[in-house]
């Protein structure tokens, strides 16, 4: 676990000195890929459903099962939440779903308002800055996934 934080850590550090540049200088897929979908196993279907609808706005599309359920996160992305969880998430904030919005200010409002509590990467009561000037948050969803929220779509 210290090793993993050490590497991560050296990520963050090579990152922040070698900049945005390093980022755009990625070699491109040999074939035409996009994110399709994300899927967490929840202890509570329905708490989880509505913790996605409510804090994101997510929109749950409707399939033949009831263990699970999908929520489209847009741009044709979607949220696979499956039911049936039994054991506790035991993961660290380096293991998150990051969801960008365009103003951080008001989603930290939003938070607040639904008694959300939420923190930077270190636990400050402040966004952090990234080495790319996004700032971050991050919050837990009922099972205690974390959840990266960023105002990323304000440079998009």
């Amino acid at each position: 676990m210290r090793l993993k934080r050490t590497v991560a850590a050296v990520v963050v550090c090579l990152a922040s000195l070698l900049g945005p540049q390093l980022l755009a200088q990625n070699a491109a897929p040999t074939q035409a890929m996009v994110l399709d979908h994300v899927a967490i196993y929840v202890a509570d279907l329905k708490k989880s459903v509505s913790f996605y609808k409510d804090v994101f706005g997510f929109q749950q599309v409707s399939m033949p099962v009831t263990f699970a359920a999908w929520l489209s996160m847009g741009h044709g992305v979607m949220l696979h939440i499956v039911g049936g969880r039994k054991e506790p998430v035991a993961n660290s904030k380096w293991d998150h779903l990051s969801i960008a919005c365009d103003d951080i200010d008001t989603m930290i409002a939003s938070l607040e308002a639904k008694h959300i509590p939420w923190a930077s990467m270190e636990g400050k009561p402040t966004p952090a800055v990234r080495f790319d000037g996004i700032k971050q948050i991050f919050i837990k969803d009922p099972d205690g996934y974390w959840i990266e929220i960023n105002d990323a779509l304000k440079k998009r």
